[in-house]
């Protein structure tokens, strides 16, 4: 075990550290025991004995403070350290909200011990430290007030969704519609999806407001198919890797499609390989499910992700939604082109549809027809609007 780590041997009664040393380095005991013990008034006070498998130093090295006690061998042993850079390695990559609290946790540990009394614990921080801190600190703050703030949204009905167009590329006609979600926050203003969907998916909010998308894009859709004559219209709503991880996500869309009365080929259900990559198993469950109850899969943002074409081969994926970033640069870079083209003639080859997303100009809409590229979106079709918008736009046509 530990294998791939140094250790460092102790004989004993040697010391490991001393109180108000740097707290570089925390230990793991894989042979041996340590005690832990402080000095009051010239005498030692023993504080606890820790053995083979006990972590020991590991508050000085999260929180970077002098250590707060004395630690020496009692008889041979041999530790495992634990570096200043992997925690901190660690610690880069977590949730601010968790750091934070983390780190709350901690002072209010140092102060219960008593802590280094002749030095107050903000003066120790060096100035990286407290602007890291400060840091951490707001975004944990404004991640719990937007996670606060989306429970309030979703019980006042402050949520909206916007529709944008989908429209076939040989005539400009509108063949279906993609629901976007938007926050309207009651002193922020609109808040895009990308300001918020990130903290609702690491907090699992994202459930519920994935939920509450579903079902207001399939009573709104109704009405919104109205604005299309095409012989197979849809309605695209996102689902999010959460929703695809949860085996009710299938019962959830059949009794909401039940409840609207909306035939099931007509709701299409977009996924990012992102989601079919967290659990790819359950994933392909979930998604041959939704396919017999009669929905359709797109892949969203192709090409913006892991692009795996092992994707397109194992799961039921019915239409390849083109990223942006590709489609804006094909006016000008031969090698977009080639890569959309190519995409297109697999996406074909594979019995699916191709949606390119971004189009902003009727230069490109005339490349990718050349290109057979079935469906459009972007600026050039109109931009996403509410659903009293459109019928208001259908009155007027």
């Amino acid at each position: 075990m530990f294998d791939e780590f140094n250790r460092e041997v102790f004989a004993g009664g040697q010391q490991i550290f001393q109180y108000g040393d740097i707290g570089d380095c925390a230990y793991l005991i894989e042979e041996g025991i340590v005690e832990i013990y402080v000095v009051e008034h010239g005498k030692e006070r023993q504080i606890k004995l820790m053995g083979k498998g006990d972590l020991f130093g590991e508050v000085s090295l999260i929180d970077r403070q002098p250590r707060t006690a004395n630690v020496r061998a009692i008889e041979k042993t041999v530790l495992v350290p634990i570096p200043q850079k992997l925690v901190d390695g660690l610690l880069e990559k977590s949730d601010p909200i968790l750091r934070h609290l983390l780190m709350v946790i901690l002072e209010r540990f140092r102060d219960k011990q008593g802590g280094l009394s002749e030095t107050p614990g903000s003066a120790r921080l060096t100035l990286k430290q407290s602007i890291r801190r400060s840091a951490d600190k707001g975004e944990a703050t404004q991640k719990i007030s937007l996670s606060h703030g989306m429970l309030r949204a979703l019980s006042n009905d402050e949520f909206q969704l916007y529709y944008q167009p989908i429209c076939a590329l040989s005539d400009g006609r509108i063949v279906g519609f993609e629901a976007l979600i938007r926050w309207h926050h009651p002193s922020e203003g609109v808040i895009q999806p990308k300001d918020f969907l990130w903290i609702a998916e690491q907090t699992g909010f994202i459930r519920e407001i994935g939920l509450w998308t579903l079902e207001r894009a399939c009573r709104d859709w109704a009405a919104l198919r109205k604005c299309t004559d095409h012989v197979m219209p849809f309605i695209s709503v996102n689902l999010s890797a959460a929703q695809l991880s949860d085996e009710k996500l299938v019962d959830d869309v059949k009794t909401i499609i039940t409840n609207h009365n909306i035939k099931p080929t007509e709701l299409k259900l977009e996924l990012t390989e992102t989601a079919m990559v967290e659990n790819p198993e359950l994933a392909l469950k979930i998604m041959n499910r939704l396919i017999v109850s009669g929905c359709s899969i797109a892949l969203d943002d192709y090409g913006a992700g892991h692009s795996g074409l092992g994707h397109l081969q194992r799961y039921p994926i019915g239409t390849l939604k083109i990223d942006a970033t590709f489609i804006q640069s094909i006016a000008k870079s031969v090698q977009s082109q080639e890569i959309v083209r190519s995409t297109i003639k697999l996406a074909h080859s594979l019995s699916m549809k191709v949606v390119s997303e971004g189009i902003e100009n009727e230069d490109v809409r005339a490349k990718l027809l050349g290109m057979e590229c079935d469906f459009g979106q972007g600026w050039l079709f109109g931009r996403s609007a509410t659903l009293q918008e459109w019928l208001l736009r259908d009155a007027k046509a």
